[in-house]
Formats: structure tokens, C-alpha cells, sequence
């Protein structure tokens, strides 16, 4: 009679675990279904819209106005970025190779403003062009924020310190 209760009561500890984590895996999952959902919406639309057929990279800008950028390549190889205003849904395209990428934004900004961590890279129109946008934490934990033009690769504004 005591083995069973004692196996019992060992049970209770990796079950509980078990559902501890269960709760733990479905949390995560559930923060990452929006994420999820615009990036295929944002793929769809890059497919319809630029005949986009391999997505290398995604990027969802969220300052005032959100954009939603897909980088990829078409069927005839052409390499593009597919900017989509989230609110009004619409689209501009233009080829990668017509300016900097986005990993070129982010070392720019590591090369001028040395932050500890890049915390948001993405792509939006602003004054009737591309620009990158490159959020950061400063090594003293500040917040900020530089934008470069897409074309040229010349800084256009910074925010440093919040």
C-alpha cells in the first residue's frame, strides 16, 4: 500500500512540470501569432503585387505609420524590397541593388553610435523616399533611434538618448 502512494507522489512532480510548460510553449506561441499572421499577409501581397516568389527577409517598421517590407527574389531572379503601408495596404517596390541593405543601416549605425544591442531594423517611405530605420540600446541602457536614406545611405535623422 505505501509503494503505490509513494509512486503516485512521484508522479506529481513531473506532471505538474509538464504542465507548467505545456502553459509556458502555448504563452510563447500565442505572442507570436501576430507576427506570424502579417508576415504571411504581407508575403501574399509581396507575391501578388512583384511577382515575389523566395522571401529572404521580412521586416515590420512600427513607428507612426507601420510598413511591412518583404525582401525577396522573383522567378526571372530580381532581387526586391516590397514595402507595404499596413494601414492603406499599399505597395511600392523597388530592386535591392538601387541601395543599401538592410544589414549596411545596422552597421552604420554600430559603426557611429557603438549601442550594445540593435533592437529594430526596418524599412519605410518618409518624404517621398526609402529609408531604413535602425532602433538601438546605448551601452548606458538609453534608447535610439537613426534613420538613413535607402539610396544614398546618408544618415537623415537621429534620436539618441530616451
Amino acid at each position: 500500500m505505501r509503494s503505490n502512494r509513494n509512486n503516485w507522489q512521484n508522479l506529481i512532480g513531473p506532471a505538474v512540470g509538464l504542465v507548467i510548460l505545456a502553459i509556458i510553449i502555448g504563452a510563447y506561441v500565442r505572442a507570436l501569432s501576430p507576427l506570424h499572421s502579417v508576415r504571411s499577409q504581407a508575403t501574399t501581397i509581396a507575391r501578388k503585387s512583384a511577382g515575389v516568389t523566395t522571401v529572404s527577409n521580412f521586416y515590420w517598421d512600427k513607428e507612426s505609420d507601420a510598413y511591412l517590407t518583404v525582401q525577396g527574389t522573383t522567378n526571372r531572379g530580381k532581387r526586391l524590397y516590397v514595402l507595404i503601408r499596413q494601414k492603406t495596404g499599399k505597395v511600392r517596390v523597388t530592386p535591392q541593388t538601387s541601395g543599401i541593405s538592410g544589414s549596411a543601416a545596422a552597421a552604420q549605425a554600430r559603426a557611429t553610435y557603438a549601442p550594445r544591442k540593435i533592437l529594430s531594423l526596418g524599412m519605410r517611405w518618409r518624404a517621398k523616399k526609402f529609408v531604413w530605420d535602425v532602433g538601438y540600446v546605448t551601452k548606458s541602457g538609453k534608447l535610439g533611434y537613426v534613420t538613413y536614406d535607402f539610396k544614398t545611405g546618408a544618415q537623415v535623422s537621429a534620436i539618441r538618448n530616451l
